[in-house]
C-alpha cells in the first residue's frame, strides 16, 4: 500500500455514502442509547421552531437555529477540553467493583470494558478485511490486494490495525522494512515503490533488524465524519501507541538506530507523522506521489520511541487493549510465514 491518508480521487458519492453509513452503525451498536437522545433532542427542536415560528415567524426560526448551532460548538469544545484533560484531574473510579456506580446512560470506560482493540499480529481474516476496506477508499491502482497480502505473509508483524470488541475496523497502520541502500535510491529517484518492494522489501526475521522502516499506509476511517474529529484524534493517539509498541516489542535496534520515513499526502496524515515525530525533509521526484513531501526521522534509537510510548500509554491504556505479542510466544508457523 502506497497512499498515505489522501483525498476519495475517483470514488463516487455512494462510496463515501456507504462508509458513513459504516461508522454510524458502528456507533450506534456501541452506544444504541445515544439514538434515543439524538431523536429526542430532533423532536423537541423541531417543536420548539414549530412554536417560533407561530409567536416571532422568522426572526424565531432563526434565533432557534442560532442557539441549537451556538450550544452544539459549545459541547464539542467542552468535550476537547475533557479528552485533553490531565489524568490526576480525571475523576476518581470506584475503590472496587462492589461500589455503586452512578446512573448515567453511556457508563464510563472501564479498565476491563474497553472502547478499541489492536492485536499484533494481526489474524490474517482482519489482514484481508484491511485490504478490502482500503480498496473501498481508495478506488485506484495504488492498492494491489495480492501485493499488499504477499507482503503481510512475509512480515506479519507490519500491520497495526485498530478494532473494537465486535470486530469493526476503525483504521490502521502498516509498515514496511527496506535495506538502506535500495532506499536510498528511492529517494534519489532512481527506484519506483514498486522497483523498491520487488528489490529491497525485507521479509521477517530479516526485517526485525531492517535499517529503514517505511510507514506504508495510515488510514482511519472516521476521516469521513466531521462530527468525529474528537474521537478520530483519540483513534490517532492509540494507533501511534501500537505502532511504537509494535517496533518497541518486534524490532533490533542497531547501535547507530533506525531511519524512519513516510510520504504525508495531507494536512491530517502530516500531523499523524509529526506524533511520531518526523519532520519534511525532501519531495518525491516521481511516481504516484510526485511533489509530495518526504518525512523522516533519521538515527531513532529505543529510548525515542519509548518515550512516545509513555506518552500515549497514557492517555489510552484505559480505552484500549493492546496485545503485541513478543516473537518467541508465536507458532512457527505464523513467525516464518512467507505467503505465496
Amino acid at each position: 500500500m502506497f497512499y498515505f491518508l489522501c483525498g476519495w480521487g475517483t470514488s463516487g458519492m455512494w462510496e463515501k455514502l456507504q462508509h458513513r453509513l459504516e461508522i454510524r452503525f458502528a456507533q450506534m451498536r456501541a452506544h444504541p442509547e445515544l439514538i434515543l437522545l439524538i431523536a429526542l433532542a430532533y423532536a423537541g427542536l423541531i417543536l420548539t421552531i414549530r412554536e417560533a415560528n407561530q409567536e416571532l415567524g422568522g426572526f424565531g426560526v432563526f434565533a432557534c437555529v442560532a442557539i441549537a448551532v451556538i450550544a452544539a460548538s459549545l459541547v464539542a469544545r467542552l468535550r476537547h477540553a475533557w479528552q485533553f484533560m490531565p489524568e490526576e484531574e480525571a475523576a476518581p473510579q470506584p475503590p472496587n467493583a462492589d461500589e455503586a456506580t452512578p446512573l448515567a446512560l453511556v457508563a464510563p470506560c472501564a479498565q476491563g470494558d474497553r472502547s478499541y482493540l489492536v492485536r499484533v499480529p494481526a489474524p490474517t481474516a482482519v489482514a484481508y478485511e484491511v485490504v478490502r476496506k482500503a480498496q473501498d477508499v481508495f478506488r485506484s491502482g495504488a492498492i494491489d490486494p495480492e501485493e499488499d497480502m504477499r507482503a503481510f505473509h512475509s512480515d506479519p508483524y507490519s500491520l497495526i490495525c485498530l478494532q473494537d470488541p465486535d470486530g469493526n475496523i476503525f483504521g490502521f497502520i502498516d509498515y514496511y522494512a527496506f535495506e538502506k541502500n535500495h532506499f536510498k535510491l528511492f529517494l534519489q529517484g532512481h527506484y519506483a515503490f514498486d522497483n523498491l518492494l520487488a528489490s529491497g522489501l525485507l521479509a521477517h526475521p530479516q526485517a526485525r533488524k531492517a535499517k529503514v522502516v517505511y510507514l506504508a499506509t495510515i488510514l482511519n476511517l472516521s476521516f469521513l465524519l466531521d462530527s468525529m474529529r474528537a474521537e478520530r484524534r483519540r483513534q490517532n493517539g492509540i494507533l501511534v501507541w501500537a505502532t511504537v509498541s509494535a517496533i518497541l516489542e518486534h524490532h533490533r535496534f542497531p547501535p547507530d538506530g533506525i531511519d524512519i520515513y513516510s510520504i504525508g499526502w495531507d494536512k491530517g496524515g502530516a500531523a499523524i507523522l509529526k506524533m511520531f515525530g518526523l519532520q519534511p525533509v525532501s519531495r518525491v521526484m516521481r511516481g504516484q506521489a510526485e511533489g509530495k513531501w518526504i518525512y523522516c526521522r533519521r538515527g531513532v534509537h529505543r529510548r525515542d520511541l519509548e518515550a512516545i510510548r509513555a506518552r500515549y500509554q497514557k492517555r489510552y491504556e484505559r480505552l484500549c487493549e493492546l496485545d503485541v505479542r513478543p516473537l518467541a510466544g508465536l507458532t512457527p508457523d505464523i513467525a516464518n510465514a512467507t505467503g505465496a
